[in-house]
């Protein structure tokens, strides 16, 4: 498949060149993915609703209601190709949902056109030049590439009886697995030629308990590189978080104070907040707080953030990245002092430095990635771990808030000020060190780089998570943050 897409990649190439372009570049996508749910059905027997003969039968068919869920499947192969020229530093792009050779020559013709139609970029230098990766190719593991549907689906319906057998409370539960296998060709003219192939594998659930009128809500998930063949302990997980959340009371009262996040929690937001402040195309167009600030102290000195597209079984560890750049480690920030920010080639350029390997064509709600222009984004970002579990942590707070699971509102967060109000759904109250009770839902704000300052404990707990699995973090304790119900 690698070799079909950089043979097309190089007759895009020519073909730009022989209809005028000073530059061009052809991006190829595939993917073959696979996402299958599995909502479980609520076990009546549970509730309490039957007495006597009635309750037996049913707790004899209980294995079979069980099983007796509903199902959704998607499968489907995503393929295109994303081409970009240059006529007198104006530069075109278009793209095409095929991989067919006549077609891409097409989109050809139309990127050209636009190319010059459109004024010059009096910022653009040119495409990037062919360096020799360092890094290894991402993990490619032939079970993903294997998997049939009915495989997942069977993973799922575990999953959720695993989560369903946890409590008799647990009233209804849906497991999910994520398959995907990827082939990319990038193919410029200045002597680029790179492919790569990888997977990806994720599974989550997530389950409710209803106790008379309350009902409460959680999850858990897993994101891998090689293929998951059980979810039952996330299964089991995500029914133990949803029933620790039963019996929530009011916050008595606003609280300035310590707040725990967990490492899942804390995740997203670092994701967004960080990704965003380090991209380098938004330090130069002032979209971000953190320009003019290399060498200065941005956070607490016990905070190392590095990304990382190397990294072993990172879940964006690929060979280069999406212009064909190689991937590599770079300290964002070091002991609290921000190092450096996150380029791509037209970035890097502006400035006269080299790019850091962080071309990037995905999005989290964004169309295909062929689709766009290649922009500033992480590959692996790092929180380097420190000492402690999560219950370490929370010893350590007298008076305070523990937050599980993920946030309402984080992606409505103000990426520029980084100023943020979430809502915390699985929240709990923290006296004397130890968990007093669960909380029902409640806001909590503050900014996010002032709370980088405001850390006053990392643990060991370090996930792969984040929206996209591109994060890997541990729980937190960040003081001074205002709670209300």
């Amino acid at each position: 498949m690698i070799d079909k897409l950089l043979d097309i990649g190089n007759k895009i190439v020519k073909h730009a060149e022989k209809l005028g372009a000073d530059e061009s570049e052809a991006y190829l996508y595939v993917e073959n993915l696979t996402l299958v749910k599995y909502i479980g059905g609520i076990v009546a027997t549970r509730g309490g609703t039957f007495k006597g003969v009635k309750a037996s039968f049913f707790r004899l068919l209980e294995p079979w209601i069980k099983r007796k869920g509903i199902t959704f499947m998607k499968t489907g192969t995503k393929a295109g190709v994303g081409i970009r020229t240059v006529v007198n530093n104006s530069v075109g792009f278009a793209s095409v949902s095929s991989i067919e050779e006549k077609n891409a020559l097409k989109a050809v013709q139309e990127a050209i056109r636009t190319a010059k139609i459109r004024p010059p970029d009096p910022n653009w230098k040119s495409l990037p030049d062919p360096k020799q990766p360092t890094a290894k190719s991402g993990i490619f593991d032939q079970k993903v590439a294997d998997a049939d549907p009915s495989k997942a689906l069977s993973i799922s319906a575990e999953c959720c009886i695993s989560a369903a057998d946890f409590d008799k409370r647990i009233s209804q539960a849906m497991g999910g697995v994520l398959i995907a296998v990827v082939y990319e060709g990038i193919v410029n003219s200045r002597g680029i030629e790179v492919g790569d192939k990888g997977t990806a594998s994720a599974g989550f659930c997530f389950t409710k308990a209803k106790v008379g009128s309350e009902e409460v809500s959680s999850g858990d998930s897993l994101f891998s590189r090689r293929f998951v063949e059980d979810l039952s302990e996330i299964g089991r997980s995500a029914s133990r978080r949803t029933i620790e959340c039963l019996g929530g009371k009011p916050l008595e009262e606003k609280l300035t104070g310590p707040v725990v996040f967990e490492n899942i929690t804390f995740s997203e937001l670092f994701e967004l907040m960080l990704g965003s402040s380090v991209s380098a195309i938004n330090v130069q167009e002032e979209r971000s707080r953190y320009k003019g600030k290399i060498g200065e102290l941005v956070a607490n000195e016990h905070i190392t953030i590095v990304d990382d597209g190397t990294l072993p079984e990172g879940f964006n560890t690929t060979l280069a990245d999406d212009e064909g750049v190689p991937r590599q480690r770079t300290h964002v920030v070091e002991k609290g002092v921000l190092k450096s920010f996150l380029y791509d080639s037209y970035s890097a350029k502006r400035e006269g430095r080299e790019s850091t390997g962080n071309a990037n064509r995905r999005a989290l709600f964004g169309p295909a990635p062929f689709a766009v222009q290649p922009r500033v984004g992480i590959s692996n970002l790092v929180l380097e771990p420190r000492e402690g579990s999560l219950q370490d942590l929370i010893a350590e707070v007298q008076d305070g808030i523990l937050v599980r699971g993920s946030m309402m509102g984080v992606i409505h967060s103000n990426l520029v000020t980084g100023d943020f109000s979430v809502t915390a759904t699985n929240a709990f109250r923290i006296k004397n060190g130890q968990i007093a009770y669960p909380l029902k839902p409640c806001s909590i704000g503050g900014n996010f780089h002032d709370s980088l300052k405001s850390v006053i404990g990392i643990g060991n707990d370090q996930k792969c998570c984040g929206f996209t699995g591109n994060v890997i973090c541990p729980s937190i304790v960040v003081e001074n943050l205002t709670v209300s119900a």
